[in-house]
């Protein structure tokens, strides 16, 4: 999905075994959500944007529910830099992660 500032990229990668309709419909399904939480980043993009804005020690971005791969990003950005990072839950399908100098 391209919108005016970014692109959104949804995968399905077959395996052995597996029939090409489910995993075409698992990345529908990925595409389906993030078009309807109206968010700006989907989760992995926002997975993406936690470093460069931790090093720039702040900011604060809206993206879907967190991954378990961002909550585990969030704590080892913890543990090396001195910066706060702040989760809040925006509604049901959003999050808004922000990024504060201690």
């Amino acid at each position: 999905m391209v919108t005016e500032d970014h692109t959104e990229v949804f995968t399905g990668f077959g395996e052995v075994g597996v029939r090409a309709e489910p995993v075409a419909r698992c990345a529908a399904t990925e595409a389906r959500d993030y078009i309807e939480s109206g968010v700006p980043l989907g989760i992995y993009l926002a997975d993406q944007m936690l470093v460069p804005m931790a090093i720039a020690r702040g900011g604060r971005l809206r993206t879907g529910p967190l991954s378990r791969h961002t909550t585990t990003n969030i704590d080892e950005i913890r543990r090396f830099l001195d910066v706060h990072i702040r989760v809040e839950e925006d509604s049901v399908r959003s999050r808004i992660v922000s990024f504060l100098p201690r």
